[in-house]
């Protein structure tokens, strides 16, 4: 009841918003979804071709070096050209490489059309907050924000749900093993069928929209940007990356190697953490206006610090369960906050490459040295060191972060005091 209630709260929200921020929110779930399915698949049909965990695990890490070499120069064309053409090739691209992923049988093929459909959905991604802060007005932004995060977890439960279903539903009706090459393959199906649904959304944003280039500079300075506020950001940024590294990636494995859980109950207590996300983010806007923007976003990586700190002791399921679902809804609790920050502590026309640096840098915490100290750190102490040195580096996270922006107020907060204060 509660959660209908909530997301009865968050369409009539919506239903608020203007129609360019409505149809970019409706894009944003389709195509959150698609990726959610190809992200579900992926590894297993790159085990189903044949390749090794250690390639797998090279393919994994390749669309964020892609999104270094080739995201950072697409977003400063961006914020001098407009987001119009990169949202044109990016949603174009995209289809086009589901469409093949779904149908070819080569190994070859299948690797270049899941890496050109990741780094398409990526470079959208990384285009989304900056175009979605030139969409919302600065009364709307926060909440925009929030329930764009709230739509995104939605996405992974649906697109988990289908993309394990499809599989096994394909198998049945083809008399094959469901891990077969076959079978897998029948979700990226669906994945080319949600993304051919966002693209009328994105057509008719990208028409009715006015995007104009937010800054206009000599190509020389494409990669020329304000290094002090950037680094400023991106300091704390990879701090708390590396934290959610050495944790995040493990969860699985903590919960099947302390307390002797199998895929079934796993996947089970992650989409109740899920859906309870899903709604919790719907009150960013709420705490942010109640204790300021900068400080939510701070203390609630300071509250992840002890709970991680738990986890890394803890010999009880039900209350590490309890623990685990705590630190999932504060810290992104302040999700929302954090790309509304960002967005609006740098210039407008530094937007998409700030976007593009956040990624690369949380690339590299979550998915580079967080993972790899994590591992590191287990062999010699178990998940006890590992974890209390991640929850030392939320602190530390939480921490740099007030020092540097504790007293920041940014004008989305001015502007809702003001028109706070005329209703009253």
């Amino acid at each position: 009841m509660l959660a209908r209630a909530a997301y009865r709260r968050v369409l009539a929200r919506v239903g608020s918003f203007s129609p360019a921020a409505r149809q970019f929110l409706a894009f944003s779930l389709l195509l959150s979804t698609a990726f959610a399915i190809f992200n579900l698949i992926f590894n297993l049909y790159m085990n189903a071709l044949g390749f090794s965990n250690e390639v797998i695990g090279l393919f994994n890490s390749l669309p964020a070096i892609a999104l270094l070499l080739v995201g950072l120069p697409a977003a400063a064309m961006a914020d001098r050209l407009g987001y119009r053409p990169f949202l044109f090739g990016g949603g174009g691209l995209a289809v086009v490489a589901s469409c093949v992923l779904a149908v070819v049988q080569s190994r070859l093929l299948a690797v270049l059309a899941a890496g050109t459909f990741a780094l398409a959905v990526i470079v959208l991604g990384v285009l989304g907050s900056p175009l979605l802060t030139q969409l919302s007005s600065q009364t709307e932004r926060v909440a925009v924000f929030a329930s764009n995060q709230s739509l995104g977890w939605i996405a992974v439960l649906i697109g988990d749900v289908v993309g394990g279903v499809i599989p096994e539903a394909a198998a049945r009706m083809a008399h094959t093993p469901s891990a077969s090459t076959a079978a897998l393959r029948s979700a990226f199906i669906a994945t080319t069928v949600l993304t051919l649904l966002g693209l009328p959304f994105l057509l008719q944003l990208v028409r009715g929209s006015d995007l104009k280039p937010v800054a206009s500079f000599p190509m020389r300075e494409l990669l020329h940007f304000d290094l002090g506020r950037f680094g400023r950001v991106l300091f704390p940024s990879l701090i708390l990356g590396i934290a959610a590294g050495m944790y995040l990636n493990f969860v699985q494995l903590y919960l099947s190697q302390r307390f002797g859980l199998t895929a079934g109950p796993i996947g089970l207590i992650l989409a109740v953490g899920a859906a309870l996300t899903a709604v919790v983010t719907l009150a960013a806007p709420a705490v942010g206006r109640r204790l300021g923007i900068t400080r939510t976003i701070g203390l609630a990586q300071v509250v992840g610090s002890p709970l991680v700190l738990a986890l890394a002791f803890l010999a009880v399921l039900p209350v590490a369960v309890a623990v685990m679902t705590v630190r999932q809804l504060a810290l992104n609790l302040q999700g929302p906050l954090g790309q509304v920050f960002g967005m609006e502590y740098v210039e407008a026309g530094q937007r998409a490459r700030l976007a593009t640096a956040q990624a690369v840098v949380s690339g590299i915490g979550v998915g580079g040295i967080g993972p790899l100290l994590s591992g590191f750190l287990q062999v010699r102490g178990g998940y006890q060191l590992a974890f209390s040195v991640s929850a030392a580096l939320y602190l530390l996270a939480g921490l740099t972060f007030l020092k540097l922006f504790g007293r920041v107020r940014l004008a989305s907060e001015t502007a809702v005091s003001g028109s706070v204060s005329s209703s009253k």
